[in-house]
């Protein structure tokens, strides 16, 4: 279905919202508040508006209460799901998979909402 994301801004867009509309389902079903997140969290877009579409990252968000980022990285040249806490900041959550690995990229999110 996003097969061509990294060529066509539609598909790229779209996957993008996927990404969002999923992880507002999973939070409202947490019983979380989804206003307790700041959804994107990276800027992702050049200062003449164009978006960067290169799949880094595809979704962010921070938890404004507990200061906890997750950061999701497509990157089609990854064939195995990684994910891994930055060193730098220590409150960070990378997972890089390529589309191919969606499923488990999603389940990597449910998992970082049922531990805020």
């Amino acid at each position: 279905m996003f097969n061509d994301y990294l060529d066509n801004k539609d598909c790229y867009l779209e996957l993008e919202r996927s990404f969002y509309n999923y992880f507002r389902l999973k939070v409202q079903a947490s019983q979380v508040a989804v206003e307790a997140f700041k959804v994107p969290y990276y800027n992702t877009y050049f200062s003449n508006g164009l978006p960067f579409m290169d799949g880094n990252p595809i979704f962010s968000a921070k938890n404004e209460v507990n200061g906890q980022v997750l950061r999701v990285v497509l990157a089609e040249n990854v064939h195995e799901l990684c994910s891994y806490r930055d060193k730098e900041t220590g409150c960070e959550l990378v997972v890089i998979g390529n589309l191919a690995l969606l499923e488990e990229i999603k389940k990597k999110i449910s998992v970082w909402i049922s531990t805020q």
